[in-house]
């Protein structure tokens, strides 16, 4: 079962697929440049001791996001180990 939510939104260990993105900003451009593209699986590794930014793993590589950014990736929860 899925869930529809935001990146932001995740707790860490909690893996997803992106869905897509909200918006046509510049900063929604980068997001995508980054690798946040739709089908793209997508898994929170920590939050900063603030909370903000958070370091996420996606395509085999670490990416630290700020709150605001993350709440542009549209995500599908997936079960731990999910295809």
């Amino acid at each position: 079962m899925t869930d529809l939510s935001t990146l932001a939104e995740l707790k860490p260990g909690e893996p997803a697929r992106v869905t897509g993105l909200e918006g046509d900003t510049t900063t929604t451009r980068r997001v995508m440049a980054l690798g946040f593209v739709p089908g793209t699986r997508v898994e929170v590794v920590r939050r900063s001791p603030l909370g903000d930014p958070t370091e996420y793993e996606l395509r085999g590589v670490r990416v630290a996001l700020r709150a605001a950014e993350a709440r542009l990736v549209r995500i599908a929860r997936e079960t731990h180990g999910g295809a």
